[in-house]
This record gives C-alpha cells, sequence and structure tokens, in this order.
C-alpha cells in the first residue's frame, strides 16, 4: 500500500470512528434530556435528513433523525435532504463546544423556513454549555413538586415558542386566504374589462366595416 493510499484510508477510519462518536453522544442527549427530545419530536416524526458540508477544510457527512436517536454517515441517504447547512469546522466546534450564537447565525442552510429556525434552537441544546447545565436533569425523573417546577421552567420557553410560531402560521395563511381572494377578485375584474375592450373592438370595427359599406 502506498503512503497516499494508506493516509487516505487513516482519514477514512478517523472519520468512521468519529461519526460513530458523536452518534453516540448525540443519541444519548436526545433520549435523556426533556427539553431536546421535545424540541427534536417534529424532526424525528418527519425523519429529517441534514446534509452538513465543511468548506474549510473541506468534508460533509449527513445527520438523521430516527426513533432510534440520530443516525451519523458519510453516504448520502436514499431520502432527499431536508437541510443543506455550509459552514466550517471552526464555526462547528464554537457552536458545540461554546454554544456561540455568532457561529450558528453565520451557518448558511438551505431548507424550509421554519425547519432552519427550528434547527438554530435545536443545535444549541447539545452544546457543552447546555448539556453540563442539564445532566444532573437527565438521572433522575421529576418525582417531587420542586423538580416539576424546574422541568416546567425549562420547557416553558420552548413551548411558548412553540405557540408563538403557530400564532405567526395562522396568522400567516390567514393573510394568504386574503391575498388569493383579492388575487381571485382582480382576476375577475379583469376578465370583466377584457370582455369589455373586445365587445367594444367588435363594434368599432362593425362599425367602420358598415360606415365603408355605406360609402
Amino acid at each position: 500500500m502506498s503512503t497516499s493510499q494508506q493516509s487516505h484510508h487513516q482519514s477514512h477510519l478517523l472519520l468512521t470512528m468519529t461519526m460513530i462518536v458523536l452518534e453516540t453522544i448525540f443519541t444519548f442527549i436526545l433520549k435523556h434530556d426533556r427539553v431536546a427530545g421535545l424540541q427534536a419530536k417534529k424532526f424525528i416524526d418527519q425523519k429529517i435528513c441534514i446534509k452538513i458540508n465543511s468548506y474549510l477544510p473541506y468534508f460533509d457527512f449527513y445527520v438523521q433523525f430516527t426513533e432510534q436517536g440520530l443516525l451519523f454517515d458519510t453516504a448520502a441517504p436514499d431520502k432527499a435532504i431536508d437541510l443543506d447547512i455550509r459552514t466550517t469546522l471552526m464555526d462547528l466546534i464554537k457552536v458545540f463546544v461554546f454554544a456561540n450564537r455568532r457561529s450558528i447565525k453565520k451557518m448558511r442552510i438551505d431548507g424550509e423556513m421554519s425547519l432552519k429556525d427550528e434547527f438554530r434552537d435545536l443545535v444549541l441544546l447539545f452544546s457543552v454549555p447546555k448539556v453540563l447545565s442539564d445532566w444532573k436533569q437527565w438521572l433522575t425523573e421529576p418525582t417531587d413538586e420542586q423538580n416539576m417546577v424546574a422541568s416546567k421552567k425549562r420547557v416553558a420557553p420552548l413551548l411558548e415558542k412553540i405557540d408563538q410560531q403557530r400564532s405567526t402560521i395562522s396568522a400567516l395563511q390567514v393573510e394568504v386566504k386574503q391575498y388569493k381572494n383579492r388575487l381571485r377578485r382582480i382576476q375577475q375584474k379583469q376578465k370583466r374589462i377584457n370582455i369589455a375592450f373586445i365587445v367594444s373592438i367588435a363594434l368599432l370595427i362593425g362599425l367602420l366595416v358598415y360606415n365603408l359599406w355605406l360609402a
């Protein structure tokens, strides 16, 4: 085996091992953190698939949400990609190690708008500062009143944001319906104008022909 082939093999092996480690860690967090589980519910239900591409240095991998947890792979899945994320390795480190919001904003994300917003919220829940602050909550169910209150306080901002998103969606749906009605009225008005114009042209042509015939 040549030196270049050996180096490529070692890089592939390192990347594969990294994928396995990340898959184990993130699945563990997803299964034990109640807030992360709630935020990821839509991703799991829809089996959302994400492509993460780093252009400095260049590499890409795929993350798929399943009922069993997160699946990391270097090969593209059979299903369509729901979110395509382009970033750098340094920004990924800043996000997951330091919960850096600026690095999240710098990510270029293609996909459905609501999914992009929910992904930005979800990714912070997997960061080291968030995990270190909440890991004790994973080990016990909130049986006593104090823990129940603490758990509700943690979930409350997320539920509030979901309610806000639902209200926004409802308002947008009403606005879209209003625009459709307005467009339909404009189209009907334009149709009547076109008919009137055609009739007027026909009358003018008829009048012109009649005058020429009389002449």
